[in-house]
């Protein structure tokens, strides 16, 4: 008698495929990656015995943090669209927490190279996508490059550098995740590489390539699993720089945003059309200062930033509350330049949490430092174990580094990809104690 029985699908290959290609959903849209943030969310309250894991400290930390957000947006924000969000933050410190566990539910998954051969095509199709934009002048789909930047599937929105830099920590974790044999395949993963820091190049985010940089030194200095890969995949890459800024090679001029224009906006060496400068007071403010943060635009919105701060030095000025104010003034601010965040985590911490805020930061950034040195100092540990934690380590200071602009922290996307890589360290933290 035949057996009419239709084959099952194992629940724990879709959650972990939920889990692991979460990052990348964002390429898709927003709507995608916040259902797999869902689902994980409503995973986690099914299973048994989940009270053990709220008694955690780390866990703790982010759900207080979380709740000051809360109570500081419902006193101070007005605006219904900016206080909801808010007031629910909660939602990414459980998210951290689930990454965590399900992480280490997952680690002794067989096949799990399945799923990196796959990541491997995913990076790849947008690699293609975006060097076809760069050298013919639009992608696949027909969109168009713009003159100083390639964005791929993301058409008018040039976030593909920031895309491409947020998720390069959570794909280098993986390939020590996924057990993937980094010897054997190391003559691939150094074109891989190359071809990943070249299409953040042509991508032009000046942040994003700025930040590749400094990933690039740090994971060449303490990933050793990695330092041969990532050092020829370096070399690489400058010969691929110079190559497009002496042949001027392809259709969106990459180098006079990265170099030229960087170099003109932080000496305020541009000429700016007197009708374009509506606001005088703001005309004779700048008129004779040559040095900026970064550009113009940004030295205003961190000014704009410090005086909110010291209008509410304690608790800032609430979620969001940079935007809040720019709205009542119809963002046309007397005293800095208005938009829709601060471009920098560290003047919105200030601007928008206050000192009790700022405090939230330093005492994260510290135990993330106090990790770091304990794992660098210990030479018995395995080596697996250290560079794990090493590239967990590297995903937080990319996604909270102080010293360059940055995105909107209350951001979905950018608070997603921030905690999924706080959920990443918690389990490779666990990991080091365990070898400890």
């Amino acid at each position: 008698m035949k057996n009419n029985k239709v084959p099952t699908i194992n629940k724990n290959i879709i959650i972990f495929w939920i889990l692991f290609f979460l990052p990348m959903t964002f390429i898709i849209g927003i709507a995608i990656t916040e259902l797999f943030f869902f689902i994980l969310i409503i995973w986690f309250f099914f299973q048994k015995d989940i009270k053990i894991y709220f008694l955690d400290k780390k866990f703790l930390f982010l759900i207080i943090f979380s709740v000051y957000i809360g109570i500081n947006a419902l006193f101070q924000i007005g605006h219904k669209d900016l206080l909801y969000s808010s007031i629910s933050y909660f939602r990414f410190a459980l998210f951290s927490l689930v990454i965590s566990i399900l992480y280490e539910k997952f680690h002794d998954l067989p096949k799990k190279e399945i799923f990196i051969n796959i990541a491997f095509l995913f990076y790849l199709f947008i690699f293609a996508d975006s060097f076809f934009q760069f050298f013919i002048g639009y992608n696949f789909f027909g969109y168009e490059v713009d003159s100083f930047r390639v964005s791929s599937f993301f058409g008018d929105e040039l976030i593909l550098g920031g895309f491409l830099l947020k998720l390069l920590p959570l794909f280098i974790w993986s390939l020590i995740y996924t057990d993937y044999k980094l010897k054997k395949n190391s003559i691939f993963l150094i074109l891989f590489f190359f071809l990943y820091f070249s299409v953040i190049y042509i991508a032009g985010g000046r942040t994003a390539i700025g930040l590749m940089i400094i990933s690039i030194f740090y994971i060449i200095f303490f990933a050793k699993n990695f330092e041969k890969i990532f050092t020829i995949s370096f070399i690489l890459l400058i010969f691929f720089i110079i190559l497009t800024l002496f042949f001027n090679i392809g259709k969106s001029n990459i180098g006079n945003r990265v170099f030229l224009k960087t170099y003109n906006e932080i000496t305020n060496n541009i000429i700016i059309k007197e009708d374009q400068k509506k606001d005088e007071l703001l005309k004779k403010k700048y008129k004779n200062k040559n040095l900026k943060i970064f550009s113009r635009e940004h030295e205003g919105h961190y000014i704009l930033a410090l005086d909110l701060f010291k209008k509410n030095y304690i608790f800032g000025v609430g979620p969001k509350g940079f935007r809040y104010h720019c709205r009542k003034v119809d963002y046309n601010s007397n005293i800095g330049i208005c938009t829709t965040h601060p471009h920098n985590i560290l003047m919105q911490f200030l601007s928008e949490l206050g000192i009790i805020g700022l405090l939230f930061y330093l005492v994260g950034l510290i135990f993330i430092l106090r990790i770091f040195f304990k794992v660098y100092k210990d030479k018995n540990i395995n080596l697996n174990t250290k560079d794990s934690l090493f590239i967990a380590s590297l995903g937080i200071f990319i996604n909270f580094f102080p010293f360059l602009p940055s995105g909107n922290f209350f951001n979905n996307w950018i608070s997603i990809i921030s905690f999924y890589s706080i959920g990443v360290f918690f389990y490779s933290y666990k990991k080091f104690i365990i070898h400890d």
